[in-house]
């Protein structure tokens, strides 16, 4: 069916209880190792060591630290229970081809903090990110940064339990991507992320959106700025969605909401400055209909 101003309003009803069910981990307790990884300074190739050193840290169950410095490396592949930590801003994974930087499937368990992932402008591939994770049972990425992407920054699909805070992604087709959520009854969490200049490319999750939710999500508190497309983009799929207190600069529209959207979604609180072609718009396909919601009272921004 179609979303309706009603729809968006009413949301907030059923979407104030989910904002208290938030995903949990369990705390890991254990000393991190380095399990003998030193950066290189991105001179040579570390894609073996570093994927030797993770398998090895997820089958002992302890979190890997990467020291601070350049490790140059192809796409790395996490196991159940991988932790990545490493030193914000200054522990890098610089990519050198192969379909993105860190790649998930069909695993658990997953934390990752602290690293930079620098696709140094090489392209990842059709609907590639330099971060991609599917059919992943409990994920949390944080205080992360994801710069030079040629495709995507972050992109989770089909995957429960995910948490996606205080993040940055600089230069992306699109920031992040959050798709195809399981519906376990558990909200995605997008929360105090800051995207920032976006580029287009006309490829399927690659349209210059600073965020995509195509999942049952709860997206708070982030930041876009200079977006082509949309600052943040609500599609079809889900049940509730939830859209409060963000701040978007600079995009072509700011809120974009799928009019065939079947779910409810509570849209409140954002700041929206410099769109384009509306604040807060109804899209079918990619044509906008309807007014500017923001326009009206109820939607004021």
């Amino acid at each position: 069916m179609r979303i309706s101003r009603r729809d968006i309003i009413l949301a907030g009803l059923g979407l104030g209880v989910a904002c208290v069910a938030k995903p949990r981990f369990g705390s890991a307790h254990w000393a991190p190792s380095t399990f003998g990884v030193m950066p290189a300074g991105g001179t040579v190739d570390q894609t073996a060591m570093l994927q030797q050193a993770i398998d090895a840290a997820a089958s002992s169950g302890t979190p890997l630290f990467l020291p601070p410095g350049i490790y140059a490396t192809r796409r790395l592949e996490l196991r159940s229970g991988t932790r990545l930590n490493g030193v914000p801003g200054k522990s890098i994974l610089r990519y050198r081809g192969g379909g993105g930087l860190i790649s998930i499937e069909q695993v658990a368990d997953i934390r990752i903090d602290g690293l930079v992932l620098d696709g140094d402008g090489r392209h990842t591939g059709v609907d590639g990110a330099l971060f991609a994770a599917t059919m992943v049972e409990r994920l949390q990425l944080s205080n992360c940064r994801f710069l030079r992407a040629g495709s995507g920054g972050i992109l989770v699909s089909r995957s429960e339990n995910v948490i996606l805070a205080n993040n940055i992604v600089d230069k992306a087709a699109t920031g992040i991507a959050v798709i195809n959520v399981a519906r376990s009854g558990k909200h995605a969490v997008v929360k105090g992320n800051h995207v920032r200049n976006l580029f287009f490319r006309k490829v399927a999750h690659s349209l210059g959106n600073g965020i995509l939710i195509e999942a049952d999500a709860m997206v708070s508190g982030n930041v876009v700025e200079n977006a082509p497309g949309f600052g943040i983009l609500v599609g079809s799929g889900l049940r509730e969605v939830s859209v409060t207190d963000n701040l978007i600069r600079n995009a072509h529209i700011g809120i974009g909401i799928a009019a065939e959207t079947a779910g409810a979604a509570l849209i409140t609180g954002n700041l929206i400055s410099g769109a384009k072609d509306g604040a807060i718009r109804i899209m079918k396909g990619p044509t906008p209909i309807g007014p500017d919601l923001a326009c009206y009272p109820t939607f004021a921004s």
